[in-house]
């Protein structure tokens, strides 16, 4: 059946135009539940929790799509999961006393000073991937008979309440899904047409197969990932902020449908835009920005390292571009090995103004994960779980985009203090600096982070994740095969321009000392604009692709990457057991802490934006977009796990142009080995005049960092931002 994705579009408005989330009931529920509680573990209690609210939130059907995911369960509209739910949430609210708001109390102090961006969480609460995989392949029968016969097997008490709850709270998923096929039936019942009553059956037959069963068909096996996605997100209180990599897991779905005359691409594309409606319509996408926290992952490569492009890759791709649909972010793996044929596809959508896009490089983040300890085959699996930071589907729970470092004002901290008689003994004071800081956080978020289970388990997180079942442990234990966390730095170019300026104007010249270019940064160079003039203008910068900061920029970043290892090579461990990874994943608090930051010296003005991921900061002058590349080739990313991105403005150019020129520039990056790639095609007039008559220009996109928005829906100080870099 194809649907009419128009029709569809306006079902989703209606529905979640009036919609009731039934959150003060739900929440009345658990706190009954909560009073009984008694001496039950947190992993017993969680289950019971996921049990009510499984059991009792009333669900809902759509007409105009085969998908069952929605029930009321105390999300709002704008909602995706995670803390945003007091209902999912509830045990975390109700124990943030005891270990969350210990922790905020403790960052309270570097929050204020600008060095660090953080909310209550020691752990991430977004950004999960489920094992879909698993999911797919086993069904949820499959996982429960697992954890039973582990569960027979189990030593420990610990184990046989982590695995009890897996087991009680994957059953009472199961009834969720049988509460949308009993639904379904009824409906078809009461159906007042033949079309209406096959849909609802049709609905009925896989809400009573998936997940309990493995799918039978591609569109089975959508309906699972989407329903997964959006029960467990939502019941277990966190964010599962991306279905996956779609196109390497549908597509023998989708060869075996063709093949048996079940499907053809159209019928395929139409499923894609009803996914991608979903996202968009819910959250408004086109008359305000709502953060959607969605992703979905294609192209990189299968489980064996071929090539993953297939007609499953073109069909989400085909939708996206159909229709123009922006709000699910769009997530691409790339290497030298894809055929043209997906890059001019990914060109074609980004000049056609849907910056819905990052691309990913697997020639180096592969290898990168390889190096923190990573098997080669579970590495291969990677997804971007939120933005463009990067997890393991199947295998981890890796918490991140939590905490945001401000590596310019460490730098502030030691100029301010420093009496350093050589740039080296400078350099070597700001990295003790960067270490030490870095260092304390790690031990304050390890301190909380080793309670998590205690409070707050995630039993149907776990169920699906490679090593709890066989560990008998929660992933919020350290059950899963790989438990890390990626510690987010921000801002190398301002850091890396800020230690030239001080090598060239102090120890190279002798233009001025530490204590008086300290002074020019707490005044905004406002007593000495002239040199301010010269550090901006005359004083080499990151990203200009001059010899002198190509060799200078992989020196810092290695040296960062290097306080995350101890003096044995070890990367640190967190308090789940997992490896610290060096991150540089801005979102937009690029921007945040740029306001709290006073001048720095590499001539950035006071309370401004930072520079964003493995990008040149905003204020310089970039003669060619190629020169930022070849000043990327000289870092080595394999240091870096997660996605280090590179964003690069163009002036909007004429699609055949355009569809050119960012094929050779993605070509030039691949080659020059960087991690991550993103691109704004942009107008400086047509912002300008769109920021002034927004009624007049509701259609230009742009890409803000990790996500991407209608233009005249984003805060004014955002949009001056975006209308800057169109200038650069």
């Amino acid at each position: 059946m194809i649907y009419n994705v128009k029709q569809c579009a306006e079902e989703f408005d209606a529905y979640y135009a009036t919609y009731d989330p039934c959150t003060a009931p739900l929440l009345n529920g658990l706190k009954e539940i909560d009073a009984q509680a008694g001496g039950l573990s947190s992993y017993a209690q969680k289950a019971k929790n996921i049990a009510y609210i499984c059991d009792n939130a009333p669900v809902h059907l759509f007409r105009n799509a085969p998908f069952f995911f929605e029930f009321s369960s105390g999300r709002g509209r704008h909602t995706w999961g995670g803390l945003q739910s007091p209902v999912g949430s509830f045990l975390h609210d109700k124990t943030a006393p005891l270990w969350l708001n210990l922790y905020e109390k403790e960052s309270a102090s570097d929050r204020a000073a600008g060095r660090v961006h953080c909310w209550n969480n020691p752990v991430g609460f977004d950004h999960f991937s489920l094992g879909y995989d698993t999911i797919l392949s086993q069904g949820f029968h499959g996982i429960i008979a697992r954890a039973a016969c582990a569960l027979t097997h189990a030593e420990d008490e610990k184990a046989r309440q982590s695995l009890q709850a897996m087991i009680d709270a994957s059953n009472a998923l199961l009834r969720l899904a049988a509460r949308f096929a009993a639904q379904a039936n009824a409906l078809a019942a009461a159906a007042l047409s033949f079309d209406e009553k096959t849909h609802y059956l049709h609905v009925a037959d896989m809400a009573s197969r998936v997940p309990a069963e493995p799918p039978r068909t591609m569109e089975e096996a959508l309906c699972a990932i989407l329903f997964c996605r959006e029960a467990i997100g939502t019941v277990e209180g966190i964010g599962v902020s991306t279905f996956g990599h779609l196109d390497r897991m549908l597509y023998p779905f989708y060869a075996a449908d063709l093949k048996a005359g079940r499907i053809n691409p159209e019928r395929a594309e139409n499923l894609f835009e009803l996914l991608l409606a979903y996202t968009a319509v819910r959250f408004e996408a086109d008359t305000a920005y709502n953060e959607t926290s969605t992703t979905i992952m294609v192209g990189g490569c299968n489980l064996d390292g071929s090539v993953c492009y297939n007609p499953v890759t073109e069909a989400i791709l085909d939708a996206v571009l159909q229709g123009r649909w922006l709000n699910t972010k769009i997530n691409c793996r790339v290497s030298a090995a894809h055929p043209r044929a997906y890059f001019e596809k990914l060109a074609a959508i980004q000049t056609a103004n849907i910056p819905a896009i990052v691309m990913l490089n697997d020639d180096v983040i592969i290898p990168a994960r390889v190096r923190c300890g990573e098997d080669l085959a579970d590495a291969r699996t990677y997804v971007a779980g939120g933005c463009h930071e990067v997890t393991l589907q199947n295998t981890m729970v890796n918490t991140r985009a939590d905490t945001w470092i401000n590596l310019p004002r460490l730098l502030l901290d030691v100029l301010s203090i420093s009496t350093a008689n050589t740039f080296d003994a400078f350099y070597a004071q700001v990295m003790e600096r960067i270490a030490d800081f870095i260092h304390e956080m790690m031990a304050r978020k390890n301190k909380y982070e080793k309670l998590w289970s205690t409070y707050d388990p995630l039993p149907l997180v776990s169920a699906t994740l490679t090593g709890c079942i066989e560990g008998g442990r929660d992933a919020t234990d350290g059950g899963t095969k790989y438990a890390q966390t990626a510690l987010s730095l921000l801002a190398p170019a301002t850091l890396i321009d800020s230690l030239w300026s001080v090598k060239t104007l102090v120890y190279d010249t002798a233009q001025i000392t530490l204590a008086e270019l300290y002074r020019l940064c707490q005044t905004n160079f406002d007593d000495n604009p002239r040199l301010q003039a010269y550090i901006v203008n005359r004083i080499p910068k990151y990203g200009t692709d001059n010899d002198e900061l190509n060799a200078f920029a992989p020196r810092v970043l290695h040296d960062i990457a290097a306080v995350y290892r101890d003096e044995n090579g070890n990367l640190y461990k967190n308090g789940r057991g997992g490896n610290y990874l060096p991150a540089f994943y801005p979102h937009d608090i690029h921007r945040d802490l740029g306001l709290k930051t006073i001048a720095t010296p590499d001539g950035r003005r006071a309370f401004t934006t930072l520079s964003r991921g493995c990008s040149p900061s905003e204020f310089i002058e970039v003669k060619n977009p190629a020169d930022i590349i070849r000043s990327v080739s000289h870092i080595d990313f394999t240091e870096f796990a997660d996605s280090f991105v590179t964003d690069i403005t163009l002036q909007r150019m004429e699609p055949s142009v355009g569809r050119d020129v960012l094929i050779g520039l993605l070509t030039l990056f691949l080659k020059a080995g960087g991690s991550s790639l993103q691109f704004n095609m942009l107008d400086h007039a047509g912002l300008l005049l769109a920021r002034e008559h927004p009624e007049l220009h509701r259609d230009i996109c742009v890409r803000v960092c990790g996500y991407s928005a209608v233009f005249v829906t984003l805060s004014r100080q955002t949009q001056d931002e975006i209308i800057a870099r169109a200038i650069r």
